[in-house]
C-alpha cells in the first residue's frame, strides 16, 4: 500500500514535470521583425480601382477595428491621405486591440517607394493556433486578446518623402503621381502580416527562412508548384540547395484552405535573381497586372496606379493566417447589421451591454428552429442557444462573465443568418 502510494506520488511528481517543462519549453518570446521594402515604376498605368462595394455602399459601417497613428514629420495633406487607407482597413479588421503605427516621412533611397513592417514578432502567446511560429505584432494581440507589446508601436511605415505623391482623396489616377491611399492600404497590409522571412544566402546558392529557428506564419503556407510546403523540412532543408531553386523559381502560392481557389491559389512574387527584401511578401505582378482587382500586394507600385481595396485573395490570405475579416464572403463573423437588405429584423439590446443581452426575433406563422451563437473577436464560439419550434420572441443571454470589448452575435433562424456586433 505505502509502495502504490509512493509510486503515484512519483509519477504525479513526473507528470507536473513534464507539464512544466512543456510550458517552459512553449513560453511567449518576442524579437524585432524583419522590413518589407517595397519600390516605383515610373510607368504611369492610368487605373483605378476603387473601394469594393462592402465599404463602398455602407459609409456608415461601423469599424471592427481601431487603428492609431503617430506622424512623425508627416506634411497635413499625406496626413488626411493616410488616414483614409486606416479608415478602409479599421471596417476589413476585426480585432478587441488597438493597433498602432508608427508612420515616418523621410527622405529614402531613389528608386524605394516605401518600407514597412511589424515591430515586432511573437510566438507561443495566449490563443496561438500554432506552436513555435512567430506572429505579427497587431495579429498576435488580436489572437490572444493582450497587449503585448506593451502599448508600444504594433506597426512602422515609412514612407519616401521625395517621392511625387497624391494626397487626394477622390480615388483619380493622376500622371506621374502615387496614390497614397494606395501605398498607405499595401504597407499597411505588409505590417498585419503579409510578410516572408525567406531569403536566399551564402552567395545565391542555399534558401533559408525563420528567426532564432522558427518560421514566420506567412511562411507556413508558402507552397511549390506540387503544392508542398517550403517548411516542411521532410522535402526542404533549412538551409539548402533545393529551398533556393523553388524561392527563385517564379512558381510560388500561398496555400488557402477555402475549396474555391483550390486550382487557383494566389502566386507569390518569386523572381531569379532573388530580391532581398522584396520576393515572396508580394504577389506576382504577372498575374495580378494594374488594374487587376488584386494588385494591391504586387512589388513595384506604378505613376497613376490607384488600388483602393485588398482584394478577395489578400483578404483570404489574411484570414488564413488568423485575421478575422470583417464582410469576408464565406466567413461566419460578418457584421450585417448596417446592410438594410440583409437585416431580419433581429432586435438585441441594450447594447452596450452590462449583465444581460436580449435577443428579440419576431414571431412567425409557423414555429421554427433558431440557433444563436456568441464569438468572440477571435472567432471563438463563447455561447450557443438551439432550439427547435420556437414560440417564444424573446432570448437572454448572462454576459457577465465576459471582459469588456468587442463580440458577435450570429443569429440563424432557417436558411437566413444575420450577425451584430456587441459591446461589453
Amino acid at each position: 500500500m505505502i509502495f502504490k502510494k509512493y509510486s503515484m506520488m512519483r509519477f504525479s511528481t513526473i507528470i507536473g514535470l513534464y507539464l512544466l517543462l512543456q510550458q517552459i519549453g512553449f513560453s511567449q518570446e518576442s524579437m524585432p521583425a524583419k522590413p518589407v521594402v517595397c519600390h516605383f515604376s515610373e510607368e504611369n498605368s492610368f487605373t483605378q480601382i476603387l473601394p469594393e462595394d462592402f465599404i463602398k455602399n455602407n459609409a456608415r459601417l461601423l469599424a471592427t477595428s481601431k487603428i492609431e497613428v503617430t506622424y512623425i514629420d508627416f506634411p497635413a495633406s499625406a496626413k488626411i491621405a493616410f488616414q483614409q487607407a486606416v479608415a478602409l482597413w479599421e471596417k476589413y479588421l476585426i480585432s478587441p486591440q488597438t493597433i498602432r503605427i508608427k508612420a515616418t516621412w523621410s527622405s529614402l533611397t531613389s528608386t524605394t517607394l516605401a518600407v514597412s513592417g511589424a515591430t515586432r514578432i511573437f510566438k507561443n502567446f495566449t490563443n496561438a493556433p500554432y506552436s513555435n511560429i512567430w506572429y505579427p505584432t497587431p495579429l498576435a494581440e488580436a489572437l490572444s486578446g493582450k497587449d503585448l507589446n506593451s502599448g508600444d508601436y504594433d506597426i512602422n511605415v515609412t514612407l519616401n518623402s521625395n517621392i511625387n505623391w497624391y494626397y487626394g482623396t477622390d480615388a483619380k489616377a493622376q500622371a506621374g503621381k502615387y496614390d497614397l491611399i494606395t501605398v498607405a492600404m499595401h504597407e499597411i497590409a505588409h505590417g498585419l502580416g503579409f510578410s516572408s522571412s525567406m531569403e536566399v544566402i551564402n552567395s545565391d546558392t542555399q534558401g533559408q527562412y525563420g528567426q532564432s529557428g522558427s518560421a514566420y506564419v506567412y511562411d507556413a503556407f508558402m507552397q511549390d508548384s506540387q503544392k508542398i510546403k517550403l517548411t516542411n523540412t521532410g522535402i526542404y532543408g533549412n538551409p539548402s540547395l533545393d529551398l533556393k531553386k523553388s524561392l527563385t523559381s517564379n512558381a510560388l502560392y500561398f496555400g488557402l484552405k477555402n475549396n474555391k481557389f483550390a486550382n487557383i491559389l494566389p502566386r507569390l512574387y518569386a523572381p531569379s535573381p532573388y530580391k532581398d527584401g522584396v520576393s515572396f511578401s508580394h504577389f506576382d505582378e504577372n498575374t495580378y497586372p494594374s488594374g487587376s482587382i488584386n494588385s494591391l500586394m504586387s512589388p513595384s507600385v506604378r505613376a497613376a496606379e490607384v488600388n483602393q481595396t485588398p482584394g478577395e485573395l489578400l483578404l483570404n490570405c489574411l484570414n488564413e493566417m488568423g485575421w478575422q475579416i470583417n464582410g469576408l464572403i464565406g466567413y461566419v463573423v460578418t457584421d450585417t447589421e448596417s446592410i438594410p437588405e440583409q437585416n431580419m429584423e433581429v432586435k438585441v439590446f441594450p447594447n452596450p451591454a452590462e449583465d444581460f443581452l436580449n435577443v428579440a426575433i419576431p414571431l412567425q406563422h409557423q414555429p421554427r428552429t433558431i440557433k444563436i451563437t456568441l464569438l468572440s473577436s477571435n472567432g471563438i464560439i463563447l455561447q450557443s442557444i438551439e432550439n427547435q419550434l420556437v414560440t417564444v420572441e424573446t432570448f437572454v443571454i448572462d454576459v457577465r462573465a465576459l471582459s469588456e470589448g468587442i463580440y458577435f452575435l450570429r443569429v440563424v433562424d432557417g436558411e437566413r443568418i444575420t450577425v451584430k456586433k456587441i459591446v461589453k
